[in-house]
């Protein structure tokens, strides 16, 4: 061998080599610290079930709710492990995360102790049944109903996986739900956003009518849908009621049906149950229930989905030499605006490397397992810079639906849904707290303005109630990764379904910073209280104008 060619080995191998360590040391980066220093407030499942509930019986449902063992034990339907104080928890397969608390039971939320049980029992062989984030379903972040991409707890999916053989489609036939919002959209493996339909684009069958549509009762009895789904790309005149997997034949597809605020939360199906599902094979054979389950299955059906960010590699990431010594994304201000999510790769570079150009990488192709019909802003929060954070800004107007009043959807809104929710990192992608519009509503100051106070539940301010005009949220324990920070936080502003009409929304920021003049008065600001003495100062009604004067620019 030449001198070259050995010097040349020489360089690889140790470019190989040092690439194994850099790996190794990532990889273990995502350790189990044992909780040092993690808080453990709060619970993270609901108390073991009285005598009588579903759920009860046995000997979880021997344990009174008074019991202190019941703060950790997972009173779910699907079951899971048993927390550490901390919220750690070791997967069925293996993957271990920290549990955020459980937020306060809201009656408005999808999923409520008193409806779980039934909920999860909604599922066929299609549909495995409802996600939504730890807590609520299960307590494994390796079991399926563990939805682990920034749940929305304002609604849950169902995530069908499925493979659709060579001049195949799969028909799906259902009732319009009593839902605020709805719909279906396929996915790339990684949970980019394909195709779909929301509720309003789909038409009745015929003698039907669709309840989402202008003038028609959300009440209306015949109700019925048929759906198409088919494998490749929708032509220039794309047939009706028809969803693309923009695949090839027999490749594996995800696909998400959403379900958001059913009235009075009645289940999460909205109360019409899950579409039945049928194979119309090239040769004519209709294959239907078990039969069409067998001939499209995909290997992901019925399990979680992988993380699309690495544990390891965030926290290394967080440990470059410029980031700042609280190992969070976070920076410390007194004010800040929320900024609009592009994508994966444009958060990634927008947040870990600013003093590179990144602009030129917001494009709107979403991730996270995004829906199409929504866009999202949000503000990275550390324990390190403050206790106590509220969200200001001016709400835009939505419907009214909880409460099941069967008067036309409201098309006049600026948008069908609205929600802010607290979670952990990207590598977890568990959802902490929300609040929706309907939630918020209430306590909409005289500028049309709210606020939501952001901290843990030991840094509550005593005034930070609704009776003092003010709306709460539990900030969470950190990221959610073992051995990694525990003082991460980031809330999350989602709007959705957004009226043509209405140019102010995260749909209007067209281009990077461009926050502040598209969104005006209906951007967001976050701002740091610093601490509960401070915001207990506000008094009760709390005076939201001092807030207002704090968020102008």
């Amino acid at each position: 061998m030449s001198t070259t060619m050995r010097a040349l080995a020489w360089v690889a191998g140790l470019g190989l080599a040092l690439g194994l360590a850099l790996s190794l040391w990532v990889e273990r980066l995502a350790r189990d610290d044992g909780g040092v220093g993690r808080p453990t407030h709060g619970a993270y499942t609901w108390p073991a079930p009285a005598s009588g509930e579903p759920g009860a019986g046995g000997a979880i449902g021997e344990r009174s709710d008074d019991d202190p063992r019941a703060r950790a034990l997972p009173q779910t339907p699907r079951g899971g492990p048993v927390p550490r104080a901390d919220g750690y928890v070791m997967g069925s397969l293996g993957n271990d995360f920290i549990l955020p608390p459980m937020p306060p039971e809201r009656s408005t939320d999808i999923a409520r102790r008193d409806n779980v049980f039934a909920n999860n029992a909604i599922r066929n062989c299609f549909w495995p049944g409802p996600k939504l984030r730890t807590g609520y379903y299960t307590t494994d972040p390796d079991d399926y109903g563990l939805e682990n991409q920034f749940p929305d707890i304002g609604n849950t999916f169902s995530t069908a996986w499925f493979r659709i053989p060579a001049g195949g489609r799969i028909v799906m036939k259902g009732e319009f739900p009593h839902l605020r919002h709805w719909s279906f959209v396929t996915y790339t493996a990684d949970g980019v956003p394909r195709d779909g339909l929301a509720d309003v684009e789909i038409h009745p069958d015929p003698g039907s009518s669709n309840p989402y549509r202008r003038g028609v009762r959300r009440d209306v009895d015949l109700r019925r849908y048929t759906l198409s789904i088919v494998n490749g790309n929708p032509p220039d005149r794309r047939p009706r009621n028809t969803i693309y997997t923009l695949a090839e034949p027999g490749d594996a597809i995800g696909m998400h049906m959403r379900n958001y605020v059913p009235d009075r939360s009645i289940d999460w199906t909205g109360g019409v149950g899950v579409p039945e599902v049928e194979l119309h094979l090239a040769d004519g054979t209709v294959l239907k229930d078990a039969q069409a389950c067998a001939a499209t299955h995909a290997p992901l059906r019925g399990k979680q989905v992988p993380l699309t960010v690495s544990k390891g590699l965030w926290m290394a990431l967080n440990r470059l030499p410029w980031r700042p010594a609280d190992r969070t994304p976070a920076r410390d201000f007194d004010v800040a605006p929320m900024v609009k999510f592009y994508n994966r790769e444009h958060l990634i570079l927008q947040t870990f490397f600013p003093a590179l150009p990144s602009d030129a990488l917001a494009v709107e192709k979403g991730g996270f397992w995004s829906n199409p019909a929504t866009r999202y802003g949000f503000t990275y929060l550390s324990q390190a810079y403050g206790k106590v954070y509220v969200v200001h800004g001016r709400m835009p107007s939505t419907p009214s639906t909880w409460h099941g009043d069967g008067a036309p959807m409201a098309h006049d809104a600026d948008m069908r849904y609205w929600s802010l929710c607290t979670s952990t990192a990207p590598p977890v992608g568990n959802t902490v707290d929300c609040v929706t519009d309907e939630n918020v509503r209430p306590v909409i100051d005289r500028r049309g303005a709210f606020n939501v106070v952001v901290s843990r539940a030991p840094d509550r301010p005593a005034n930070a109630t609704e009776h003092c005009g003010v709306v709460w949220m539990e900030y969470g324990n950190g990221d959610g990764i073992p051995g990694g920070s525990q003082d991460f936080g980031v809330v999350i502003n989602r709007h959705t379904q957004v009226n043509p009409g209405f140019s102010h929304s995260w749909f209007d920021v067209r281009q990077g910073h461009g926050e502040a003049e598209a969104m005006g008065p209906y951007l967001p600001h976050v701002i740091n209280l610093r601490d509960r003495a401070r915001f207990e100062a506000l008094g009760c009604p709390v005076d939201t104008e001092r807030l207002a004067a704090m968020a102008r620019p």
